[in-house]
């Protein structure tokens, strides 16, 4: 899987709304939902609240199929450490 920063901090690729849509916990307007409160709260100035305990307190997610996103985002973040990447090329045209 493949990591990108975001002010310092690796993220995984996959992100734990499409993971909850992959597992059938919610639907894609669910989230949508979901990710336009937390944008709203960002504007509002308040703290971004995770995006796991916005769709529960719409009674869209449980507190045991939060922990399952949050499993499977682990273990794929685990998975990524240990495969190994490629060599880069030494070659000058590769830079």
């Amino acid at each position: 899987m493949n990591m990108y920063k975001k002010k310092g901090i690796e993220l995984p690729q996959r992100r734990f709304g499409f993971i909850a849509i992959e597992k059938g916990f919610i639907k894609a307007d669910q989230l949508y939902e979901a990710l336009l409160r937390q944008r709203a709260q960002e504007t509002e100035g308040t703290d971004r609240r995770p995006l796991g305990m916005i769709l529960k307190d719409l009674g869209y997610l449980s507190v045991s199929q939060i922990d399952e996103v949050l499993q499977t985002l682990e273990e794929e973040a685990k998975s990524s450490r240990n495969t190994p990447r490629p060599p880069r090329s030494s070659r000058s045209s590769d830079r």
